[in-house]
């Protein structure tokens, strides 16, 4: 493959496993109803569905033909404005309606794909010939751990993909005939695009100012990472491998900033970042964490916590991380 190709599929690689990591944080909050767009963005629906289709394309194509059958990928995408909203949730409703268009046409068939505005509104068809709905369970498809795939599903797909929209402010409708397919309609609002200052730049310039810092991490494999990320941007790097390590190692050292790993045997994060606290209560703490930390800011200053670093982080994120803990 050409570089060009091999950089497209890290792309999705990543792109993909973020996405993961965001439908893994949702399940974990699933009993909460999430009203907020405080992580909404700007964002290109024809860009998510063609990434969509990119995550999906093991099983239209690769799959399909490995078993002799053909599933055609029809696209109608017109020009759309940019909108407001969650790059990874939309991507995972798109994803998750177009898997289930192939599963509605297991000897192959169409699925169709149509993006349009009407009356200032995006509107997302993904359409299928398959098999259809049956009436009697059509009324149910959007209920929490209903399915009608047996053991090999949890039920929550769909119902997930209706919170997504709702979230959105948009709706989501089926209308579907027994043996002639299936079409999912979305439709989104336009939302105003709100313009910010160019922060890579000005995060370009924060990084100047160097640090050094304490990482203190169980899995070696993350603490790795997180020491190289440091490292190539200039700062001076201490490591520990458990909470009791690192306490001892902030006692002997000059230590700039802490990141501590949230769950750790022996002692837990919270306990590190207290300790820590206890001894030098101006040093900045972030706890690195794979779980949802719902805490009010206060609550978290009185846990010795100034910052949160949510597993898997991105590059510019931890950076951006060690520039807000050191203007603390």
């Amino acid at each position: 493959k050409s570089i060009h190709d091999l950089l497209k599929d890290l792309d999705i690689i990543e792109r993909a496993s973020l996405d993961g990591a965001e439908t893994v944080r949702r399940v974990q909050e699933f009993s909460r109803k999430r009203v907020d767009d405080k992580d909404f963005t700007q964002i290109e629906i024809n860009e998510l569905v063609e990434n969509a289709l990119e995550f999906t394309r093991a099983r239209w194509k690769d799959v399909a033909e490995v078993k002799g059958i053909t599933v055609t990928i029809k696209k109608d995408l017109s020009s759309l404005p940019p909108t407001q909203g969650s790059a990874s949730e939309l991507r995972e409703v798109f994803t998750n309606l177009i898997h289930n268009g192939i599963d509605a046409i297991p000897q192959g068939g169409t699925i169709s794909i149509k993006t349009v505005v009407e009356e200032s509104t995006i509107v997302v068809k993904i359409e299928d010939n398959g098999s259809g709905i049956p009436a009697e369970i059509r009324n149910r498809i959007f209920d929490p751990f209903f399915t009608t795939k047996g053991v090999q599903s949890t039920g929550l797909g769909m119902s997930i993909s209706y919170g997504i929209i709702n979230r959105h402010q948009g709706t989501i409708e089926v209308d579907s005939t027994e043996g002639r397919g299936t079409t999912f309609t979305i439709r989104l609002p336009i939302s105003e695009i709100v313009q910010t200052e160019d922060k890579t730049a000005k995060l370009e310039l924060e990084i100047k100012k160097k640090a050094k810092i304490l990482v203190v991490e169980d899995e070696e494999e993350v603490r790795n990472l997180i020491a190289d990320i440091l490292t190539d941007s200039g700062h001076e790097v201490i490591t520990a491998s458990d909470g009791n390590q690192g306490i001892e190692l902030f006692k002997e050292k000059d230590v700039d900033m802490v990141f501590s790993d949230l769950g750790m045997p022996g002692i837990s994060g919270w306990q590190v970042a207290e300790t820590i606290k206890g001894i030098n209560k101006y040093v900045p703490i972030a706890i690195i964490t794979g779980w949802n930390v719902d805490l009010e800011e206060e609550e978290l200053s009185n846990r010795g916590v100034d910052l949160i670093a949510m597993k898997p982080f991105a590059v510019q994120q931890v950076l951006k991380l060690v520039q807000e803990g050191l203007k603390l």
